[in-house]
């Protein structure tokens, strides 16, 4: 069980006043018992709870003192509460401190039974002004506790000589001709503003040091440097941190990856030496996991090493794999909290750390796991963050594990979808989207890939079923799958044995080489999803006969706005029904709610407007 499953547990069973969970119990014996809280830092609550709790359970029983591992953070530190006894409270304290390797916290003054129960305070919000777990000692020890480590090193960049020679307005047309590239430094708290690198051209540019890699580039029959790239790889191997916002399919991990690459081989320890892996990057999904490691394997440098962890396989073998010190680890942010509170994943040795498709995974809920990891990992680590949009979450993340970050744009900071795929919007009636999809895939020609979005599990599976009953050649992936299935379907779809792939969103941000079409049988909830999805195809900016196709019925019509907004954006036709439908919507939306702010909830119905 991870620690934010135990945290999550925690907290359902103190709604429903239970007394029977080991790691938190939310009642106490008796009125007398007093409450002490502590706030630890998080890299100890591991080490505190134990694997599966078995630490705390063994505290509560030597002591006789109830422990609550709260939900309550505050920076890098966790709320822990004692409720006991004085004499239990006092000697459960003792252990706490002696396991976080502090100086003694203040002790429950030994006190006279109280004649009359005694009325216990709520937790508080904040920690008290006066604990030492809050003090400028305890930053000063954690100062000394990375001080043993081997200083990072992290400037690798050679200017070359024709970059240098560049000029202010060379530079200023370079990034407007790469799709009009925007960098800044939003979030710099000092007055000094530093420059930032200047872009590259060519390959030969950014690693005329490194002609393994340039041999690599060349094999891999790469023309130049994608708008990303040309402008992050200086950033990066700069050793600055940066945020990349680009659309899907633009080069982003080769753009974060060889970077890690020079970044590793730079370091003075060598790997022999060094406990666990010197990079960590980690991802929405199994799928991106395995095809950023398959990155990783085919541009191999310098004999670097890589393993990718993900639910849904055997632990053991990803367990021994760590074992063997790889350089890389490449994650899904449960499996590697789980991993890192288990013991089974050292990360105090880490110094290039990747967030890549950070939007995704907040998305899907993956904040508390990633802050967690990113608590245990060295404050002066490198940190990358990549997003193909820029909501209000990845900015709060960038601003907490971030140093004075380089801001990369490509396009707009504004929500945008790909500008080298025709999109186009068919408003319809749910019950006229199956006829419409299959009279849309029986006219596909012998060299098309479609992937078919679905918004369930279960519509999923219908259409893959009407795919086979249809003689289609189709996979399906979805959630709930058999790792081995999904990575069939990924691989049918891939070579060709399968030209259909009916999809969920588990596969919204990936890469799959020469996809034509992208079909929204559902449309998403949300627009960011909507531009993860149609960056499908039309990768690495090719264009043609790429195309997304968007069924959009009466019950997407809160979304009709704003996909109104990206489709003028790029330029692409606006169907008379779809401005109908956004017009109706926002007319009824402001007659039922006259002179109120608009509510963040739900998007109303039809029938519920009427009801």
């Amino acid at each position: 069980m991870t620690l934010m499953k135990i945290c999550l547990q925690q907290m359902l069973e103190n709604k429903r006043g239970m007394d029977n969970n080991p790691c938190y119990n939310s009642s106490r014996k008796n009125t007398s018992d007093s409450v002490t809280e502590l706030w630890i830092e998080n890299r100890f609550i591991g080490k505190i709870i134990g694997k599966g709790g078995v630490n705390i359970r063994a505290l509560e029983r030597e002591t006789g003192a109830s422990v609550q591992v709260t939900n309550q953070l505050n920076g890098n530190k966790t709320l822990i509460s004692v409720i006991g006894s004085t004499k239990a409270s006092n000697k459960a304290i003792k252990i706490l401190v002696a396991k976080t390797k502090h100086s003694p916290a203040p002790l429950v003054p030994e006190l006279p039974p109280a004649p009359v129960p005694v009325i216990i305070e709520p937790l508080k919000k904040s920690p008290p002004k006066k604990d030492y777990f809050d003090s400028d000692e305890c930053l000063r020890e954690e100062e000394v506790y990375w001080s043993q480590f081997p200083e990072i090193k992290k400037n690798f960049y050679e200017e070359h000589p024709q970059v240098s020679a560049l000029t202010e307005k060379s530079v200023a047309q370079i990034r407007f001709m790469k799709s009009n590239i925007v960098v800044d430094r939003i979030m710099g708290k000092n007055d000094v503003v530093k420059p930032i690198a200047k872009p590259l051209l060519t390959f030969e540019q950014a690693f005329y040091n490194c002609p393994e890699i340039l041999v690599k580039l060349n094999k891999a029959k790469f023309h130049e440097p994608t708008p990303i790239q040309c402008q992050a790889w200086p950033i990066l191997l700069s050793g600055e941190d940066m945020i990349g916002i680009a659309q899907t399919g633009s080069g982003k991990t080769l753009a974060f990856l060889l970077p890690a690459f020079i970044h590793i081989e730079g370091q003075m320890t060598p790997n022999e030496e060094r406990r666990g892996p010197a990079v960590l990057i980690v991802a929405p999904t199994r799928e991106m996991v395995i095809q950023i490691n398959k990155e990783v394997n085919k541009y191999q440098y310098s004999a670097i090493t890589s393993c990718c962890v993900y639910g849904g396989v055997d632990r053991k073998k990803q367990v021994a794999a760590l074992q063997e010190n790889v350089d890389i680890v490449i994650a899904t942010p449960g499996k590697m909290n789980d991993l890192m509170n288990s013991g089974d994943l050292f990360i105090e040795n880490i110094t290039y750390v990747v967030l890549d498709e950070a939007d995704r995974m907040l998305d899907m809920g993956f904040e508390a796991q990633i802050r967690r990891v990113l608590y245990g990992i060295r404050p002066t680590r490198q940190t990358v963050m990549m997003s193909a949009t820029w909501p209000s979450g990845v900015r709060r993340l960038a601003a907490s594990y971030t140093k004075d970050p380089v801001q990369v744009y490509v396009g707009s900071r504004d929500l945008t979808a790909t500008h080298s795929v025709k999109q186009t919007c068919v408003v319809c009636k749910e019950s006229e989207k199956e006829n419409l999809l299959f009279d849309l895939l029986d006219k596909l020609s012998i060299n098309d890939k479609v992937i078919v979005f679905c918004g369930t599990k279960g519509k999923a599976v219908y259409i893959s079923v009407e795919c086979v009953m249809r003689r289609l050649p189709s996979a399906s992936i979805y959630g709930g799958m058999e790792q081995e299935d999904r990575e069939q379907a990924i691989n049918d779809i891939t070579d060709g044995t399968a030209s259909i792939l009916i999809a969920t969103d588990v596969v919204s941000s990936l890469d799959i080489g020469d996809v034509t079409h992208v079909i929204n049988y559902d449309f998403p909830k949300y627009m960011d999803e909507y531009v993860h999805r149609i960056g499908r195809t039309g990768r690495a900016g090719k264009t043609g006969e790429c195309e997304s196709i968007s069924f959009f019925t009466k019950d997407d019509w809160a979304n009709a706005s704003k996909l109104i907004e990206i489709l003028e954006e790029a330029s692409q036709e606006v169907s008379k029904n779809l401005c109908e439908l956004a017009e109706l919507y926002d007319k009824l939306y402001r007659k039922k709610n006259e002179d109120e702010v608009l509510p963040k909830r739900k998007p109303l119905t039809f029938a519920e407007f009427w009801s």
